[in-house]
């Protein structure tokens, strides 16, 4: 492996931001975002409840500890109605 020094203004380098302020539409947007992902690779409701519960996956537990279980829920089912009956019709029903 190639290693290299280094440089200031490398524009690769990994950075991470702090949003300072979202609106209520603006979260829920990113956590019907993050639902439509996970929903969209197979993973159940309640398993994407877990996962943003869980502080491990940051974005959406940031939206569970400010709104709670039952706007998570909401956005979750949203994001299922959105998503499942064209995932089942691109399986043939499975799924």
């Amino acid at each position: 492996m190639v290693h290299k020094e280094y440089e200031a203004d490398d524009p690769l380098e990994m950075r991470g931001i702090q949003i300072p302020f979202q609106s209520e539409a603006q979260l829920r947007d990113m956590a019907l975002c993050f639902a439509e992902e996970f929903i969209r690779e197979g993973w159940s409701q309640d398993e994407i409840l877990k996962m943003f519960q869980n502080p491990f996956y940051q974005g959406p537990h940031l939206a569970w500890k400010q709104k709670g279980d039952a706007f998570v829920a909401g956005v979750i089912e949203e994001a299922a109605k959105i998503w499942q009956p064209l995932l089942k019709r691109r399986t043939g029903g499975q799924g």
